[in-house]
């Protein structure tokens, strides 16, 4: 089984790593393209294109670590990496935009539970984009350990 247009969103966080690894075990030898993806969220308050240069660069950042595991330390190394920085509303929206725009095959995300108001929860990104998508979306939820 391998994919050809894979498209991986990354948080900056630990989590990615695992991400990644999935990604690379799901992509078609070197030949896939694998597209990694931040997104600043942009309050309604702002307009979208609001000078944001702290998110930004925790984006870029965030970017360039996911990057360098991907081509050098990942047990799965990626060939083809693209990365791209987004501002919007919100993460889900952008994420399955950039997945129509691309045409991917297939979203790798990571995920973490979180209480909130004495529920579990995954946030608004992950449901947004499991119910969206325009591809398979496969999700690895790390634990509070990890």
């Amino acid at each position: 089984m391998g994919y050809r247009r894979i498209l991986v969103p990354v948080s900056g966080e630990r989590d990615d790593e695992r991400a990644l690894d999935l990604a690379g075990l799901l992509a078609e030898k070197k030949h896939s393209e694998v597209t990694l993806v931040y997104v600043v969220e942009v309050k309604q308050s702002l307009p979208l294109d609001a000078d944001m240069p702290q998110a930004v660069a925790t984006g870029e950042a965030a970017l360039q670590r996911a990057e360098n595991y991907a081509r050098h330390q990942s047990e799965h190394k990626l060939g083809k990496v693209a990365l791209e920085l987004l501002q919007a509303r919100t993460a889900g929206a952008a994420i399955v935009d950039e997945a129509i725009e691309r045409d991917v095959d297939i979203i790798v995300m990571s995920c973490r539970n979180r209480a909130h108001l004495g529920q579990v929860s995954t946030g608004e990104t992950v449901p947004y984009v499991l119910k969206n998508a325009p591809c398979e979306v496969v999700l690895t939820r790390c634990s509070e350990t990890d």
